[in-house]
């Protein structure tokens, strides 16, 4: 990765992650009062996003936890702005550290492994220089209002949703989801049976979109991209897999149909499209998804 943060990012993240001034920040965050924190807010923001797009975060299957002492939602759909963060979010892969900030009563936050993935999600891991290694730290950008985007776009990119995932008189479980992983998965289920629960979710979720999600377009491509594959050019990739891997394109099935497409179409170069479509636009689903979907149809 390099180093592409600047002395003033670097003190930014120092600043957040050791804790001198968190609570404060926080809590003036939460209650709109910016102008205090105006520079650590800016730059705090700027070093996230710089490394949430340097970061291999295509790779992380990880789920993350965020505990909120005191806080319950009566109403979750009035009282969140669903795809809207008002402070900058600290979370850690170990639940036990979120119950430790929850206290004995108190909200757990619970990020789906595709608030990870998403391009307009910012994140990025700043273990490597909070004082807590134990935390293993990953930090979540405060939503910013774009003018420039609509509503749409918005939605696409930048959205998640919330809901109670589970709740007991102690602990409120609210589970965090990328928009573009809620709005797929009942239709990448219905593909996922028509091909005896053997396609990786990301490529049916993929194909969807190349096909503006019509179901019958969807199963025509993947069979054909399948009796494509059957013929010899499975072998053709493994060739070529170096080209992939050094852009981070890490999704084995994804690249395979990316050559496929680019041989429809030889205008398409198969290593960027792959590169766009993981890295850029990013893959909501991981084997975790797979194997808990199938296991309850």
């Amino acid at each position: 990765m390099g180093y592409p943060l600047q002395l003033y990012h670097i003190c930014a993240v120092l600043l957040y992650c050791g804790k001198s001034c968190t609570n404060e920040f926080s809590y003036d965050q939460i209650k709109f009062r910016h102008d205090k924190w105006h520079y650590l807010d800016f730059f705090l923001h700027v070093a996230i996003r710089i490394l949430h797009f340097h970061e291999r975060r295509e790779e992380s299957e990880m789920e993350f936890y965020c505990g909120l002492k005191g806080v319950r939602f009566e109403n979750i759909e009035k009282e969140i702005k669903f795809g809207y963060f008002i402070s900058h979010v600290s979370t850690s892969d170990d639940i036990q550290v979120a119950k430790m900030f929850r206290g004995d009563q108190g909200c757990i936050l619970h990020f789906h492994s595709s608030m990870r993935r998403a391009l307009g999600i910012f994140s990025c891991d700043v273990s490597w220089i909070s004082p807590f290694k134990h935390e293993r730290e990953i930090l979540f950008a405060k939503s910013l209002l774009n003018f420039i985007n609509d509503e749409n776009t918005h939605k696409k990119t930048m959205a998640w949703n919330a809901n109670v995932e589970n709740e007991d008189e102690y602990t409120q479980m609210i589970l965090l989801t990328w928009t573009e992983y809620d709005e797929h998965i009942q239709q990448i289920v219905r593909v996922n049976e028509m091909f005896n629960y053997s396609i990786d979710f990301n490529l049916i979720y993929f194909v969807l979109k190349c096909n503006k999600k019509n179901i019958i377009h969807t199963r025509l491509m993947l069979h054909a991209f399948e009796k494509w594959r059957r013929n010899g050019n499975d072998k053709k990739y493994k060739e070529r897999m170096k080209e992939f891997v050094e852009e981070r394109c890490c999704n084995y099935n994804i690249n395979l149909f990316c050559m496929f497409l680019s041989e429809k179409k030889p205008i398409l170069n198969a290593v960027d499209f792959a590169k766009s479509v993981t890295v850029s636009d990013g893959l909501p689903f991981v084997e975790k998804d797979r194997n808990v979907l199938n296991f309850l149809m």
